[in-house]
């Protein structure tokens, strides 16, 4: 392989695997048609990808048609790199298409980023026999119409617990430190929009430069004491131009949960001046707890939830 190119076959057609090119934009418009019923991030985010350091984009050709493609990220300092985004062709789809870019791609980190040990996948599969279940999470999901979601019609409820913003170097002093990051994400893990990260600040950097970002904590009123709450707020644009707000809340506590959810969604109808799409992912121990607020508090009709699964394969 040279550059991250490799050749195969399928069926009639010659399959070559390489990098992305920055001019390669509508093979990637072609082969996120119909992707997410239209709501593909991939176009809004090859262009940050192709700046990025340690970002790849891997794409798939049969004979000169786009077939498949691949992203990479290397995370948590240069120890994992997360697989995401693949998409293949509904033409060349089951013909090996996804193996062999898979395949290439490996080899590139392999060869590009020597210091990477693991391979994260977030997956809809219960089962995938080839990695290990490290963190399994759920994702409410509801479409939020502008006309029905101004600040002054979301139901005021009255809570014992103020939720804050939290400016990112708290995040990574505070809630990044070892007792506090042990206690809120004892699987040392986070899933921000589909993202699997360790704690780390230099983690929330590298999603910064894909996306606007938004932290809140609860407010403490002992100084010496850390929180026992934190929510990531992702503003992710899509092609179809209706943005998602991706929440992800982790907690010790229901009475937290609750206050985190119903601020990450007041903080998005702030954010977003037109119909979006909120989703928030949790433990699934708050996962009814979720369905309730947003329904019941927050009138929202929810679609069916979503489980997320994150698995870890041994590198190289």
């Amino acid at each position: 392989m040279t550059q991250g190119v490799h050749h195969s076959r399928i069926l009639n057609h010659e399959l070559t695997c390489r990098l992305a090119r920055s001019n390669d934009f509508d093979d990637i418009l072609t082969l996120s048609q119909g992707i997410y019923n239209g709501h593909d991030y991939v176009p809004v985010r090859f262009h940050t990808w192709m700046k990025m350091e340690n970002s790849a984009v891997m794409l798939s050709y049969a004979g000169k048609k786009p077939a498949g493609l691949l992203v990479c990220s290397v995370v948590d300092e240069g120890r994992s790199f997360v697989s995401r985004a693949a998409r293949v062709s509904p033409e060349f789809r089951g013909q090996g298409v996804h193996k062999m870019q898979g395949k290439t791609m490996d080899e590139f980190v392999q060869k590009k980023f020597p210091n990477v040990r693991r391979k994260l996948l977030t997956k809809y599969d219960e089962n995938f026999p080839l990695g290990r279940k490290l963190v399994q999470l759920d994702n409410l999901n509801c479409y939020v119409e502008k006309a029905t979601r101004s600040s002054h019609q979301i139901p005021v409820v009255k809570r014992s617990v103020e939720v804050i913003s939290c400016p990112k170097e708290y995040l990574y002093n505070v809630i990044f430190s070892r007792s506090t990051a042990q206690k809120l994400f004892p699987d040392n893990a986070i899933i921000l929009d589909w993202l699997p990260i360790e704690p780390l600040g230099s983690n929330i950097d590298y999603l910064m430069q894909e996306h606007d970002m938004y932290f809140a904590v609860e407010k403490c009123t002992d100084g010496t004491q850390s929180p026992n709450s934190v929510s990531f707020g992702v503003l992710s644009h899509r092609i179809s131009k209706l943005v998602h707000w991706c929440a992800a809340v982790y907690s010790t506590e229901k009475e937290l949960y609750e206050a985190q959810l119903v601020h990450q969604f007041k903080r998005a109808c702030e954010v977003v001046n037109d119909d979006f799409i909120f989703s928030c992912s949790q433990d699934k121990q708050f996962t009814n707890c979720g369905r309730r607020v947003l329904k019941e508090q927050l009138q929202m009709t929810l679609d069916e939830s979503e489980t997320v699964n994150l698995y870890e394969l041994n590198f190289p």
